[in-house]
């Protein structure tokens, strides 16, 4: 009347903790850190001597929103991974999904501004990555990090 296993049964051996979760999760931290490599390199080529022209050019631009795209992503794995998947989705997590998509479409649309043609600098010989379309990038990275917030609040 002790509580404990019978004494002719062995005892048994600990439950294996779930690893698929965390697994998951490693992989949305490890895209994170991957699109922050490209991000960097897009803003940076000079760190790997691929700086070929001066200023910032569209393949320049290209990479680095690449690079922001592939953090978002990573970011939602890793939300997703963590929060409890047995419940359904609600409002505020649908709400924060479409942020995200949001700001990954500001931050690609002012990026390009120049390129797509309703950039200040369209036409020129080459694009210029402007004040406003950084300013634009940095809204859409905001907006990102809003999603990503309410996506991942518990």
């Amino acid at each position: 009347m002790s509580g404990g296993p019978a004494p002719d049964q062995p005892p048994k051996p600990p439950a294996r903790p779930n690893l698929s979760t965390s697994r998951l999760a490693r992989f949305g931290v490890a895209t994170v850190v991957f699109g922050l490599f490209i991000f960097v390199i897009g803003v940076f080529p000079d760190l790997i001597r691929l700086d070929l022209t001066s200023g910032i050019g569209l393949l320049q631009i290209a990479t680095f929103l690449f690079g922001i795209t592939v953090m978002t992503l990573g970011a939602y794995i890793y939300a997703y991974a963590t929060r409890h998947r047995a419940l359904p989705r609600g409002l505020r997590e649908d709400v924060g999904l479409r942020l995200m998509a949001t700001g990954l479409v500001i931050s690609y649309a002012t990026g390009f501004a120049d390129f797509l043609g309703i950039g200040s600098h369209y036409g020129t010989e080459r694009p210029l990555f402007g004040l406003f379309q950084a300013a634009g990038v940095a809204l859409g990275v905001l907006v990102i990090g809003a999603g990503i917030f309410l996506y991942a609040r518990r």
